[in-house]
């Protein structure tokens, strides 16, 4: 039974008649989210969910928050849109019309994800400040997510009041997780429980670098119901193997693949004895044949679409890929596990007391006798290849009745090699110029994989140019080198010119040594965040110099050595005749460090950067 709002107390109405002024409130932000109102009723069979907005906007920054964007699809309807403008005194001065309301599809070009909606609609003022109100209704029939919410709507600006309400039928049981905001205050009548939490943001926090995912440092509350239903399958979140089961189940019969396309993989690996050997040529078959289409599980359900659409129209989500891939392998009697995780460059903890839908992307654990793998589905990148965004990270692998947590493998210092080899001439104008042979491993593959295959080249120039910045230097021509198909590299070959690095002053001339450059962190009376580094940083430069007869070497630096918990750094320099040469080596430890260690971190990366701004060549005319 579904319980009316009529049931519900008195002060839960009272959001709708706020209309107040707000002149008080600093205006050093953008806007200011001065209140937001969820309730939320749940049952067993239907979930009807309330939001209110009130921002006021200050200037015409703040205009983009008025672009307001609610997504739907066929299990969640939205109703009931309304919104409205009032002045700085309070007075409505503009109005939504129904015509006012967009309706796009989130992929209106790909048949496959036609069920995901967006309801869009702007609308401002041109007198600053002024307030917005809005609100709209969503129902769902079907859920296993009660809520995902947060007082914040945008990490930049303050939020001055907001309250989470939930009821449900007494019996009715939820998991919740709250994370910075107080227990809730439960209440009951008769056939009906509530739920109250309340929850404020008024300090704006801002990434930092090296810092967590920002919102382990945001207030939110998660909820779950202990059982549902959804696609007609029974489920609970007790437990990470309950979970897992309910997902299983969601899969059955989705394994199905064309008659054609049961040939074509037994066609292409019959003569292969090696399981691992298969499962690349079975890889490198859904990298050519199929392509990827970015839909977040959040927003696209659980379910996958079956391999036989894959197979049929060469095009899915990660969960539709991974699925297909899963059924291929099945065909060759190779055991592969649907996995979901958490992806992003940023490594998000996972909740392990707290079994739920916490992931956002699915792959696939295959175990071997001789190895394991961890394939993304999604992925051009090489066999094998665990990429930045998933690595060293707990994913559910899910099985009857033996789903669990299990970590992925961190990636090592040698796996995220960044090497530079530079040979450098003095010109007799004073001018030097550089040729680089760049070899990168880690993140930096997987960035110039993607410019190399995606961009067009004038795209390409424009990024290449930007990003490969040398200190000092200006580019003059670049060339990617591609990739071997299974070797994760890939090499940038490019020259560049500079008349700042060679200074003069009487008879010496100082001849810079090309600087690594650091990522700029945050003096440490500013920061305000722990440290994370996500997976290990190895840098290693080896340059050489060229120096005219015309010069003489009157000196070159002294080796440096700096050793710390956070990592470490070695320069050495060689003469021989008219050459030097510097090999300098970075590694930079992954770990987490609280705030009250930030200042050591900071002073290791200080020391590497003054010392690498601090090397130079003295010459002298012959």
């Amino acid at each position: 039974m579904l319980y009316k709002f009529s049931i519900i107390p008195k002060y839960l109405f009272t959001i709708f008649l706020s209309i107040g002024f707000h002149q008080c409130f600093s205006q050093k932000y953008d806007a200011e989210l001065i209140n937001r109102q969820t309730i939320i009723e749940a049952s067993d069979g239907k979930l009807v969910e309330t939001n209110f907005f009130e921002i006021q906007i200050n200037n015409r920054s703040g205009d983009k928050y008025t672009e307001i964007s609610i997504p739907f699809n066929k299990l969640n309807k939205v109703s009931d849109i309304d919104a409205s403008i009032s002045d700085n005194y309070g007075i409505e001065v503009k109005k939504l019309k129904k015509s006012d309301i967009i309706v796009k599809s989130e992929n209106s070009a790909i048949s496959f994800f036609d069920d995901n909606y967006v309801k869009e609609f702007t609308l401002r003022n041109n007198t600053y400040p002024y307030t917005l109100k809005y609100s709209y209704r969503v129902e769902a029939s079907q859920f296993i997510f009660i809520a995902g919410w947060s007082p914040v709507i945008d990490t930049d600006i303050p939020t001055r009041e907001s309250t989470l309400n939930l009821s449900v039928p007494s019996g009715y049981q939820i998991n919740y997780n709250c994370n910075l905001v107080d227990q809730p205050k439960i209440d009951s009548i008769p056939g009906v429980t509530y739920y109250s939490w309340h929850a404020s943001y008024k300090n704006p926090l801002k990434p930092e670098t090296y810092s967590p995912a920002l919102k382990q440092f945001l207030p939110s509350v998660v909820i779950v119901p202990k059982h549902f239903t959804s696609e007609l399958i029974d489920g609970s979140t007790e437990s990470w193997e309950a979970y897992g089961n309910w997902n299983q189940l969601l899969m059955n019969g989705l394994d199905d693949l064309p008659l054609a396309e049961k040939n074509k993989i037994h066609a292409l690996t019959d003569s292969i004895k090696d399981e691992k050997e298969k499962i690349r040529m079975l890889f490198h078959y859904l990298q050519d044949a199929t392509r990827y289409i970015l839909v977040s599980i959040k927003t696209s359900g659980h379910k996958p679409y079956p391999a036989s659409y894959v197979a049929e129209n060469k095009y899915g989500d990660c969960k539709a890929l991974a699925n297909y891939f899963k059924s291929c392998l099945s065909k060759i009697n190779i055991k592969a596990y649907y996995t979901t995780i958490n992806a992003d460059d940023v490594i998000d903890p996972i909740i392990k007391s707290f079994p739920s839908p916490q992931f956002n992307h699915a792959i696939l654990f295959i175990p071997l006798k001789q190895d394991t793998l961890w394939v993304d589905c999604t992925s051009n990148l090489a066999f094998g290849y665990l990429g930045t965004f998933t690595q060293n990270r707990l994913a559910l692998v899910m099985d009857f009745n033996s789903s669990s947590l299990i970590k992925t493998p961190a990636l090592s210092f040698e796996e995220l090699l960044e090497s530079r080899n530079i040979k450098v001439k003095l010109n007799i104008n004073k001018t030097i110029q550089a040729d680089f042979m760049n070899t990168y491993h880690g993140d930096k593959y997987e960035l110039f994989s993607y410019v190399l295959t995606e961009l067009s080249e004038s795209e390409r120039a424009q990024y290449i140019r930007k990003k490969i910045a040398e200190t000092g230097l200006q580019m003059d021509s670049y060339s990617i080198v591609a990739p071997e198909r299974d070797k994760p590299e890939i090499n940038l070959k490019y020259t560049a010119s500079s008349d700042q690095l060679l200074k003069e002053y009487g008879d010496e001339s100082l001849l810079q040594i090309i600087p690594l450059d650091f990522k700029f962190l945050e003096e440490p009376k500013k920061r305000k965040l722990p440290v994370q580094v996500n997976y290990p940083v190895y840098l290693i430069d080896t340059i050489e110099y060229a120096i005219p007869d015309y010069y003489r070497i009157n000196s070159v630096p002294k080796n440096a050595t700096i050793n710390s918990k956070y990592g470490e750094y070695q320069v050495d320099f060689m003469v021989k005749d008219q050459s030097v040469s510097a090999i300098k080596k970075v590694k930079i430890n992954s770990g987490s460090y609280p705030l009250v260690e930030y200042q050591n971190f900071y002073n290791f990366i200080l020391s590497m950067d003054e010392s690498e701004n601090s090397f130079y060549i003295s010459l002298t005319n012959k």
